[in-house]
């Protein structure tokens, strides 16, 4: 049986991840429309860094009212390029998966956000809207390890998944 604290942290971070992938879903679409001039010329001088530029966008307003509500998260959403991975799909749509934990106001663990970024290297086009997931590992040997050999599914992929944002 899990201790109360052990609860708390799982439905926190599980709450966290739902209202995250919720903001994404509503969001994602007009950042990608409002940005896609600077988009594009940034993919046409540097490519993949258009991705990171988009992700700024999307997720500064979001990480600034999650600090508020006194959560902490290191890195900060969606992730750090370095510590991030990249291996599924084909160059059109390439999946890099990115990490954050997530602590609370004690600066104890709650467990970390997984972002997937869906992309297209070949065109500035994202072929679905980013998805989060949540672990358990906070720890970030074990957490790389955890979203390399994961099949990282998001229980509303079908809410999110289908959209492509050119």
């Amino acid at each position: 049986m899990s201790t109360l604290r052990e609860t708390f942290k799982e439905t926190t971070i599980r709450m966290l991840q739902t209202y995250i992938q919720h903001y994404i879903d509503h969001h994602c679409q007009r950042v990608w429309d409002g940005n896609l001039p600077e988009i594009q010329r940034i993919f046409a001088q540097n490519g993949d860094s258009a991705y990171g530029f988009f992700c700024r966008k999307l997720f500064e307003p979001l990480v600034a009212e999650i600090v508020e509500s006194g959560f902490h998260p290191r890195p900060l959403l969606p992730g750090a390029f370095p510590q991030s991975v990249e291996q599924w799909g084909p160059w059109e749509d390439r999946e890099r998966r990115f990490w954050s934990v997530i602590y609370g106001q004690n600066e104890q663990p709650l467990g970390t956000l997984v972002t997937s970024i869906f992309h297209d290297h070949t065109s500035p086009r994202l072929p679905r809207r980013p998805q989060v997931v949540q672990i358990r590992e906070t720890d970030p040997i074990r957490i790389s390890d955890a979203i390399v050999r994961a099949d990282l599914k998001n229980e509303n992929e079908g809410e999110g998944g289908a959209t492509s944002y050119e």
